[in-house]
């Protein structure tokens, strides 16, 4: 038997290709929305550069220094195990939650909201996202059936997501606390909670908005002026009502690259939280449609990733990071729309911030190396030796329409 393995392993050696299997669609999904992203955030702050610093390229130059950082990320990632990631990721938990705690002693105040260091350079609250996902994927993924037992799945799911969004909502930073509870509970459910539970863990994270949402002034008053704009479009607060005629204004092929008016003071933070709308000027209908179909490639591609995931914690790591993005592109673009509520939440690859670039081009090195990892697994199957014990594995099957992880089979 030994002799056969030796023999099969060399012949993988023959092959040294796969060892450098990329997913392309994935890598030109997440250049294209780099490249606009570049883009846009040279058009929306070459004036306020000028303005401030008298350096029309001052914010696209911070913006470059984070891609360079971010494509060092995923050159990293692609380059070791992600089960890497799995031994450290306490560590990066604990990590984080040391730095949320810092942001609130020492950070440095901005708009009413302490959410940064060094001149509110970096926000703990992206990595946040990231660490979450690594932590509760790890965690999930070694539990197997027993998340369905209240005490080793919904009590400890509530505590650590808890303690998260709570050091977040502090700053206070509601909106990126919904994404990260919204993000968890997905992975929670798919791994294959019982629905009562993921229902009770629903219910909770509602009740704990509403609250919030009486406690906190701008808050409440961010959803009655939304209900607002569902009365009477014309009764929207400035920020939307200026953003959605940004979007009319740029027709199917828009007013040109640059040549935005919204930009220049009428929008606020046109080039972070309304980056979209400036884009639907600029570039017009056939732009904001490209966006949205290379969101759209990248999320598909992610899912992808995660079904040919060879263990649990590569598909739950894989989801993760898929739902973290995508999410947060929805309600970003939701929010620009008047769909949704306003919210600070910036829209990925896209609006300008260096610490937020960083961690999505990590997340989608991670992504990467989950799919490479899947490619290799395929082609080299006789010689792949189980990662994890079969009570931390799982299988898929469909229950009420949707794709679960329930209970221990051929995934491993």
């Amino acid at each position: 038997m030994s002799s056969v393995t030796v023999v099969r392993r060399k012949s993988s050696r023959a092959r040294p290709g796969i060892k450098f299997y990329v997913d392309y669609w994935m890598l030109l999904a997440a250049a294209g929305l780099v490249v606009i992203g570049m883009l846009m955030v040279y058009s929306t702050t070459f004036d306020l550069g000028e303005q401030v610093y008298d350096q029309a390229t001052y914010y696209f130059r911070r913006q470059a220094i984070a891609l360079g950082i971010g494509l060092a990320f995923i050159l990293g990632f692609m380059q070791f195990d992600y089960h890497i990631l799995r031994r450290f990721s306490v560590l990066i938990m604990s990590g984080t939650l040391l730095l949320l705690i810092v942001v609130l002693l020492f950070g440095q105040s901005n708009f009413g909201a302490t959410r940064g260091l060094v001149n509110n350079s970096y926000q703990p609250s992206e990595l946040a996202k990231l660490a979450s996902i690594l932590y509760i994927s790890h965690w999930l993924s070694s539990k197997g059936d027993r998340i369905k037992d209240v005490t080793y799945g919904l009590l400890p799911f509530g505590v650590i997501t808890g303690v998260v969004c709570f050091l977040i909502v502090q700053q206070p930073d509601v909106s990126t606390a919904g994404l990260i509870a919204i993000v968890s509970l997905t992975i929670f459910f798919i791994a294959g909670a019982e629905l009562k539970q993921s229902a009770i863990a629903g219910v909770a994270g509602g009740t704990v908005f509403l609250i919030l949402m009486r406690t906190l002034p701008h808050v409440e008053a961010r959803i009655r002026a939304w209900q607002e704009v569902l009365r009477d479009p014309e009764q929207a607060i400035w920020q939307v009502r200026q953003a959605l005629i940004a979007l009319g204004s740029g027709g199917y092929a828009g007013v040109g690259l640059g040549n935005s008016t919204q930009k220049f003071g009428p929008l606020p933070a046109a080039h972070t939280d309304g980056v979209f709308a400036i884009l639907g000027e600029e570039m017009g209908l056939v732009g904001s449609l490209l966006v949205l179909g290379l969101f759209a490639m990248l999320i598909w591609r992610g899912l992808q990733t995660a079904t040919r995931a060879r263990d649990s914690y590569g598909f739950l790591l894989a989801l993760g990071i898929t739902c973290w993005l995508g999410y947060q592109a929805l309600i970003n673009i939701a929010v620009v729309t008047a769909v949704i509520p306003f919210t600070g939440i910036p829209l990925p690859f896209l609006s300008y911030g260096g610490t937020s670039l960083v961690f999505s081009l990590a997340g989608v090195g991670i992504l990467l190396n989950i799919s490479r990892d899947a490619h290799i697994t395929t082609r080299e199957q006789p010689t792949t030796q189980p990662t994890e014990s079969p009570r931390a594995s799982f299988n898929l099957r469909r229950r009420n329409g949707w794709a679960r992880l329930s209970r221990p089979g051929r995934r491993r």
